[in-house]
């Protein structure tokens, strides 16, 4: 296989690993949304904890059951890194340049204390 195909096929993957990667993020994400909105959403009407706690329970391991997959994915990518220099791809870049995140804004930028609070923890 021509060494062009290899870096073809190595940007398809990198692409879709990508995506699943992003898809993850973005279920935790929304299922952390989801306990907020509920719990705010108990509060206003002040309904008792007791009631309904079953939501916030399963919520919670289906976000561990996410970060699980997170912690699959990032041992995909580790072994896609081992398989590129296998197929003698060695250093070549296949990611477009924007795929590492920028780095967070300094302590005290955040729109709410929630995410204030995230980066702290990291």
């Amino acid at each position: 296989m021509s060494r062009e195909k290899k870096i073809n096929v190595a940007k398809a993957l990198s692409v879709q690993l990508r995506a699943t990667e992003e898809a993850i993020d973005t279920a935790l994400s929304e299922a952390a949304h989801l306990i907020e909105t509920y719990v705010t959403s108990r509060r206003a009407i002040r309904m008792s904890t007791i009631i309904g706690n079953d939501v916030h329970q399963n919520t919670l391991k289906a976000m561990m059951a996410l970060s699980t997959a997170q912690q699959h994915m990032t041992a995909a990518h580790a072994n896609l890194t081992l398989v590129q220099a296998q197929i003698g791809l060695g250093n070549v870049a296949v990611l477009p340049a924007d795929d590492k995140p920028a780095p967070p804004p300094p302590a005290g930028r955040y729109a709410t204390p929630v995410e204030e609070a995230v980066i702290a923890a990291e």
